[in-house]
């Protein structure tokens, strides 16, 4: 297929998937239309069949583009923050992944779409991956830390937990704007939770 061919369609599907994301993340998946979605993206419905057969495989196409884009941010600026269980860092790791959830709050959006329209069927298998990935690079940090971790407890576990419930303090903060949930603001939600996982280590707040 010509290389010019090969852009313009891409082009095209990145326009429907930009007005799709719009309107499943404002209505949800089934409040939105295909038409609405070919309107948004200023396109005829019949070259947006060309594209997409389903509306359902435009959703795919985004979950799976965005969850690439997800994996490059993972990879690129909170996996470097991961290398030590130290307070600063696990502090570091937080700010960072505060950063990450403001700035993509439409993946978080789609997920929970997923979650209620799909019943997670979309985003299931990535976030098992990404689990599992977790607690493979966790045993590589932990041998190096000096924590020592109470009996019966599995360290690889616990530090997944962490990495996890830093997301769920700041999807609770942004996604479902429960502001100041937990009765203070980020820096000292972040300070409170490093203590509880370091057991009483402050981080330097640097």
């Amino acid at each position: 297929m010509p290389r010019l061919l090969d852009d313009t369609i891409e082009k095209n599907k990145r326009k429907i998937e930009r007005a799709a994301l719009r309107l499943f993340t404002r209505k949800g998946f089934h409040g939105t239309s295909v038409r609405e979605i070919a309107d948004k993206a200023g396109i005829s419905m019949g070259k947006l069949y060309i594209y997409y057969a389903t509306k359902e495989d435009i959703f795919i196409d985004l979950v799976h583009h965005l969850g690439r884009k997800m994996e490059v941010i993972r990879q690129r600026e909170l996996m470097p923050l991961m290398e030590s269980l130290d307070p600063d860092s696990l502090r570091k790791l937080a700010k960072a992944i505060g950063r990450v959830v403001r700035e993509n709050l439409d993946y978080w959006r789609l997920m929970y779409i997923d979650v209620v329209e799909f019943r997670h069927k979309h985003f299931i298998h990535s976030f098992r991956e990404i689990a599992g990935g977790l607690r493979t690079y966790a045993n590589v940090v932990i041998r190096k830390s000096k924590i020592a971790f109470p009996p019966g407890v599995d360290p690889s576990l616990a530090y997944t937990a962490i990495y996890l419930q830093f997301f769920t303090y700041f999807l609770a903060e942004h996604l479902f704007k429960a502001k100041r949930h937990l009765g203070m603001d980020d820096d000292e939600a972040i300070d409170q939770l490093v203590l509880l996982y370091t057991g009483g280590r402050k981080a330097s707040r640097r």
